[in-house]
């Protein structure tokens, strides 16, 4: 059986992300999130990153230590922008995407354009929105792990 699983911005390369975590080095919040994310995930499960994953080319190469069978990028303002390096440890690279019901983006989008589905996001890490309709799965928001769809 496979899963799919949610998270994102995980601000691989981020120098300040001490500012924000509870770490003392970016390198590691990087192996924690890495050791973490690759307990849970199975051989055969895919992994939805919400944007703001890596910073840096040599940030992008870490995302191919997560282990699984798939892995989607939605890609997010902080996100370095090397397609062709993004293209080496992904399966695709959305901007926003539509995928069983649901939308899937980097920040929230406007309530207006929901059309009845519910928004998988990340971007605001903390600032939930009060609304059933969006789920946040920011780090800060999902307890540093992943979340399932299931």
């Amino acid at each position: 059986m496979s899963n799919v699983y949610f998270a994102g911005d995980l601000h691989f390369g981020h120098i300040g992300i001490t500012k924000f975590r509870p770490v003392f080095h970016e390198a590691e919040h990087r192996e924690t999130i890495i050791e973490n994310f690759n307990s849970v995930l199975g051989k055969r499960d895919s992994l939805w990153l919400m944007g703001d994953i890596a910073f840096s080319d040599e940030m992008i190469d870490q995302v191919a230590r997560i282990t699984c069978a798939y892995k989607f990028l939605v890609l997010g303002n902080h996100d370095c922008k090397n397609i062709a390096r993004w293209m080496t440890v992904v399966d695709n690279i959305y901007g926003i995407t539509k995928q069983k019901g649901m939308w899937l983006s980097h920040a929230p989008i406007h309530p207006e354009e929901l059309r009845g589905k519910i928004n998988v996001h990340g971007h605001v890490h903390y600032a939930t929105l009060d609304d059933p309709r969006y789920f946040n799965v920011s780090l800060e928001n999902i307890g540093y792990d992943i979340v399932t769809g299931k």
